[in-house]
């Protein structure tokens, strides 16, 4: 249970929406649409389109800013359309004839819909598959983040940073905004587990909430 004084010192919505039932799940008004999936072999991937139509998606502000995974590598196949990432700061436009693009782990990386694009942005995420059941990015992961901030969003609040930090350090993810660039890895991978201790502990902030999340 929130405290009156967590609520005032760090504002959340007070009514999380129940989107755990959704198969596939929007983010952003219309302008991202997620839709897991498992493959015959049981391995968990993610079909993201990313509408062309929303002027979010156009200025290349649908994806996610720069962050490392520190377990897992991550790989990209497109579809359709044009997929823009930076790699270790090095920016490419990949599109279906390019194959997979791979992204180890401990790599700083982003991705969005490129700017030369002239059609929907349509791919295939997905993540190596470790037995670590916990501090993972899987789409539990991915349906915590993008639900807290259309709930962000739908009740007129800037998300907390300490919130989306507690959720990146439950999934081994460190965030890397433009002020923490320059740190190494380890001194990075420091500050979030602090401030996820902080969001935690103190804040009343949790690592996963069931009205979001899919139950095994």
């Amino acid at each position: 249970m929130v405290q009156a004084w967590q609520q005032w010192l760090s504002p959340r919505p007070k009514q999380r929406t129940h989107t755990n039932a959704q198969k596939a799940f929007p983010y952003l008004g219309d302008a991202v649409l997620y839709e897991p999936y498992t493959r015959p072999d049981g391995h968990s991937l993610v079909r993201e389109t990313h509408n062309i139509e929303d002027p979010l998606v156009r200025d290349g502000l649908s994806g996610p800013p720069l962050h490392i995974h520190r377990k897992q590598n991550e790989f990209f196949r497109v579809e359709q359309g044009v997929l823009g990432a930076v790699k270790d700061g090095v920016e490419y436009a990949v599109t279906p004839e390019d194959g997979v693009l791979s992204i180890p782990a401990g790599t700083r990386h982003r991705f969005w819909c490129h700017k030369t694009a002239k059609e929907s942005l349509i791919f295939t995420i997905w993540l190596d598959e470790i037995n670590d059941s916990d501090f993972i990015v899987d789409v539990n992961a991915l349906r915590n983040s993008t639900s807290y901030l259309d709930d962000c969003q739908k009740s007129g609040l800037k998300p907390s940073p300490f919130q989306l930090i507690l959720f990146s350090e439950h999934a081994s993810t460190l965030v890397c905004p433009p002020f923490m660039n320059w740190m190494p890895i380890w001194l990075l991978a420091l500050v979030h587990h602090v401030l996820a201790w902080i969001a935690e502990k103190i804040l009343g902030y949790e690592r996963s909430y069931p009205e979001y999340t899919e139950q095994e």
